[in-house]
């Protein structure tokens, strides 16, 4: 695995000096004060995944590694440059998230059209549906596979394989709170690093 690069994006932003950086959006409080934060909730992902990695001797860079909120531009410069350096066949970029907008449940999204990314995609959800047997697999399998596909930004312009995760939604009360437990995060985290091995074993 020595030859391939992780390159790991947590969503938006932390807290600072006490505040949350990207509210009042990217969180959600809920009519019982219950709130969750989606920026805390992604670094809380990728700080498991940076200790699964180091230990596990996988090379990996947290292209943020700061509570602030990275512009999506430098966010894919940087992920580009490092990636240009190890080869963009070799890289694999993975942008974490928790969704939100009414629904349950979790996703992985692409850009559009078959690309080198749709393997890395459809091994999350095969991951989390093995992980969260009783949670919904919000797929599209039109084109054969299960990864949603999107235009975002952090998709469209990096030049190596990447993914968007969405683990769960904050607006759905029951599984808002759920998704926070250490049980949940620990399986979330192990999802996201089995598809990280088999890239790197791919």
């Amino acid at each position: 695995m020595s030859d391939k690069l992780i390159l790991l994006d947590p969503g938006h932003g932390g807290i600072i000096n006490g505040e949350y950086v990207t509210a009042p959006k990217k969180m959600y409080k809920h009519p019982d004060g219950f709130t969750i934060y989606e920026g805390v909730y992604n670094r809380l992902i990728v700080e498991g995944l940076k200790d699964a990695l180091t230990s596990a001797g996988v090379k990996f860079d947290d292209i943020v590694n700061s509570n602030k909120d990275i512009p999506l531009k430098n966010r894919v410069d940087r992920a580009n440059a490092l990636a240009a350096e190890a080869g963009p066949q070799n890289t694999l970029y993975v942008s974490i998230h928790a969704n939100a907008g009414g629904g349950h449940g979790y996703e992985c999204y692409t850009s559009p059209g078959e690309t080198a990314s749709d393997k890395a995609a459809s091994n999350f959800m095969d991951f989390m549906a093995q992980a969260f047997p009783e949670r919904r697999g919000r797929k599209d399998t039109s084109d054969g596979d299960s990864d949603k596909e999107a235009n975002f930004y952090v998709l469209k312009y990096t030049i190596c394989p990447a993914i968007l995760t969405e683990s769960f939604f904050m607006d759905n009360l029951e599984e808002a709170k759920k998704m926070v437990t250490a049980e949940a995060i620990k399986k979330v985290i192990q999802a996201h690093l089995r598809t990280i091995y088999a890239f790197c074993n791919g």
